[in-house]
């Protein structure tokens, strides 16, 4: 995993991060001597986290235990890395971005998302797979990589979408890779061990979004891995939306049948199970303020994916044919975040949102309509609750409230948003029926930007709006900078990556160059020197390769020299590197591997290019290498000393009569012995 890479993304600031409860929770158990007392402190600031906990704590899964009834009680029943786990996906969701790359459909993300968190919930609670809210905090986050990317690189991930839809025989992770040098997979685990979530939620999130289908064959032993894999089919069957083309639907069937057949249940019994996790979805998606797919159901899934299994055999068209065959995943467009019709509000980037909350609806409607008139995006609500909850769902540019009201009064209404990230940058103007200076300092102090006294001419609100709107368009083209910087910065980490890789790559074999070579020689001889165990290193050089470039030219000899080093890579074993230091020659870096264990890899190496057939007409040499081999021992000192010594062994092979192998090892001994 290349850490270094996410730390670049992660200095651009556009990473999900958690927010509020979520950040102090994670600060508060950095330390493994922390207090379940502050933690419980911590959460019960925050309510509606407070009663999420709950609801996880009280939820069928623990059987016919006593209801919780206290954060503290929670904590022990959940475990406080648990808690700590739930407290950090439920702060990622709270905060979720809904405006940065065109082409991703947020909602659709965090309603697929939250789906499969609560399928794999249930799963694991089903087939006694460890703790069902690991399983739950794994489903959440599986996919956080493609936000993460399309967070960063807003206009750059959309291209990916774009090539993906394009050409869905290109893996996703491998068209990521090509543009960003990482991809969503690698990205997710880098934020997870950030986040010092534990190392098997890493490896099973890997797992599962490594190979996502599943199959009919597999064994009955059931992994984490297989959780989310089996929640993911299901997700998507529940979370896919009606109008996606009909070959989606038929990947989706196929998979969500399959999951049918693996846990082993009957039809009745399974479309229980697909009701139950349907309407755990929509109660959390209703708790998170998130779209879902309306009247959806397991009766009305079957329904849906009979009409469309009928409505590909009657069309048999070749468009639906090649929607078919388009690739192993169940639907591009709904796994990239990227729906046909996406339910959110667009609102143009120059449109100015405004939230009127006032208790007289006479003078809330007069108000609208004038500032509608001049071009502003009004909303309005008659009491600060209301007012709240549209302020968080909407996030407007502009709160205009006025102060007195029942139950919550302009004032707590300002405070309430001041309190959360979204709220803190919204421009807040208090319209109050005083003008004592005293409530006007207290109005200031609780982080009003400006204030309106009533009554109040039309013209005058108006100035102020304008101002306001003065504000709002500063802070968009501040943040607009900043966006702006944050991914120079990023695409110039991309950039310098990729010319780091240049120039360590010889260009016609697509190797490691000589530099890389003694780049990683150093690196291997510094940690051998510390940790002990064996480096060996192979030089290989093409025998006579000078007569085949005199004889047929210098591009043949370009392809033997390609062709050697791709049957070079295909033979040595994992971990092995191979690269071209210069000419015709190559060598071969075993690290944790003995001389005796290189001998044998040479001897395949020999056989192995001295089969090779060329693909140029008229070619009709034979082509052998010779080699040399040097291992690390007491007597070498160096890195130059190891490669010295190998170049010493393939000239003892050259002049031994070529097409073989010496080990410097055994000239030391005969020099010795002479």
């Amino acid at each position: 995993m290349d850490t270094k890479i996410f730390e670049e993304l992660k200095s651009t600031g556009n990473l999900p991060t958690p927010a509020g409860v979520g950040l102090k929770i994670l600060q508060i158990t950095e330390s493994e001597d922390f207090e379940v007392a502050e933690m419980s402190q911590v959460i019960m600031s925050d309510s509606s986290l407070a009663g999420r906990i709950l609801q996880l704590a009280n939820s069928t899964t623990f059987g016919a235990q006593q209801p919780a009834t206290t954060v503290d009680e929670s904590i022990m029943r959940l475990g406080s890395s648990t808690v700590r786990n739930l407290s950090l996906a439920f702060s990622l969701v709270s905060a979720r971005s809904s405006s940065t790359c065109e082409a991703f459909d947020y909602s659709g993300y965090w309603s697929s998302s939250l789906a499969r968190a609560v399928v794999a919930r249930a799963l694991a609670g089903k087939m006694g797979v460890g703790r069902p809210e690991e399983a739950y905090i794994c489903g959440l986050l599986s996919n956080i990589g493609r936000l993460a990317l399309a967070s960063v690189f807003p206009d750059e991930y959309a291209e990916v979408i774009g090539r993906h839809l394009e050409l869905p025989g290109r893996s996703l992770k491998e068209i990521e890779r090509e543009r960003f040098d990482i991809d969503h997979i690698q990205v997710v685990g880098c934020m997870a061990t950030d986040w010092k979530l534990p190392e098997a939620f890493c490896e099973s999130i890997r797992q599962s979004l490594e190979q996502k289908q599943i199959s009919s064959d597999e064994s009955a032993e059931c992994t984490l891995t297989d959780v989310l894999r089996l929640a993911d089919a299901i997700a998507h069957a529940i979370t896919l939306d009606e109008s996606a083309p009909a070959g989606c639907w038929a990947s989706t069937a196929e998979q969500f049948a399959t999951a049918g057949k693996l846990l082993g249940s009957s039809d009745f019994d399974f479309a229980t199970f697909c009701d139950a996790c349907i309407a755990e979805w929509v109660a959390w998606a209703r708790e998170f303020q998130i779209a879902t797919q309306p009247g959806r159901s397991a009766k009305s899934l079957e329904i849906l994916i009979n009409q469309m299994r009928q409505k590909i055999s009657n069309a048999g068209s070749a468009a639906d044919s090649a929607l078919l065959d388009s690739g192993p995943e169940p639907s591009s467009q709904q796994l990239l975040g990227l729906s046909a019709s996406n339910e959110t509000t667009n609102f143009s980037p120059s449109t100015i949102r405004i939230l009127l909350v006032d208790d007289e609806p006479v003078s809330l409607r007069i108000l609208q309509m004038q500032l509608q008139q001049k071009g502003y995006e009004v909303f309005t609500a008659t009491s600060g609750r209301d007012g709240l909850k549209l302020a968080m769902e909407l996030c407007p540019d502009i709160v205009a409230a006025d102060w007195q009201m029942p139950e919550m009064d302009g004032l707590e209404l300002c405070r309430s948003l001041r309190r959360s990230t979204v709220g803190r940058n919204m421009y807040f103007l208090l319209v109050t029926g005083s003008g004592d200076e005293n409530i006007i300092v207290e109005a200031f102090d609780a982080g009003v930007d400006d204030f309106v006294t009533k009554p109040f001419l039309p013209q005058v609100m108006g100035a102020r709006i304008k101002g306001g709107e003065r504000h709002v368009r500063l802070n968009r083209k501040v943040e607009s900078d900043k966006r702006i910087m944050r991914r120079q910065v990023a695409e110039l980490g991309v950039l310098a990556r990729k010319l780091t890789a240049t120039s360590l790559t010889d260009v016609l074999t697509g190797l490691p160059n000589r530099r890389y070579a003694l780049k990683r020689l150093e690196s291997e001889w510094s940690s051998l020197e510390r940790e002990g165990g064996d480096l060996t290193l192979l030089m290989l050089d093409i025998d006579h390769f000078k007569s085949v470039n005199d004889t047929f030219g210098h591009d043949v000899g370009d392809i033997v020299l390609r062709e050697t080093a791709d049957i070079i890579k295909d033979v040595v074993r994992a971990g092995d590197e191979v690269c071209r230091i210069g000419g015709e020659e190559f060598i071969v870096i075993c690290k944790n591997s003995s001389v005796k264990d290189c001998a044998h890899l040479a001897e395949r190496l020999l056989v192995c290019v001295g089969a090779q057939s060329m693909p140029v007409k008229g070619f009709d040499r034979e082509l052998t290498v010779s080699i040399g081999i040097a291992g690390h021992n007491p007597r070498v000192s160096s890195v130059v000393q190891l490669l010295k010594f190998a170049d010493l062994a393939l000239y003892a092979a050259k002049h031994g009569g070529r097409n073989r192998f010496v080990c410097y090892s055994d000239i030391a001994a005969d020099g010795e012995a002479a």
